[in-house]
């Protein structure tokens, strides 16, 4: 399976710790959020801080996705739900290392 595929079985299961497994150590998600959300991009890094920012996000029921279609070997797209606000949102696996774990992972709005 391939990281992407991973990110995104992990996202639709609200897996917090599986999600930070598939990076590396100081591995980053960049999450540029629309303005209209009333959303702040974040940017999170290392494996733990990864852990512990979706484990509160899920558990407070403030961030799901839904559809999710993989649709090249580093993208994916689907719905980012922000605590009620939807948005068109693709998901980009930009670096890996040699083991396949994820560096660098951005989401931008669609």
């Amino acid at each position: 399976m391939k990281p992407i595929e991973k990110y995104v079985q992990a996202m639709e299961n609200k897996d917090f710790a599986g999600l930070a497994e598939l990076f590396t150590r100081d591995g980053r998600i960049c999450d540029y959020c629309t303005n209209t959300s009333s959303q702040k991009e974040y940017h999170i890094y290392g494996q733990e801080a990864i852990n512990m920012f979706f484990r509160n996000k899920f558990g407070f029921r403030q961030y799901s996705i839904a559809e999710a279609e993989v649709v090249n070997d580093t993208q994916a797209e689907f719905i980012a739900n922000f605590g009620g606000y939807n948005v068109m949102a693709i998901a980009t696996v930009r670096e890996v290392d040699e083991s396949g774990l994820i560096k660098n992972l951005t989401v931008r709005p669609k």
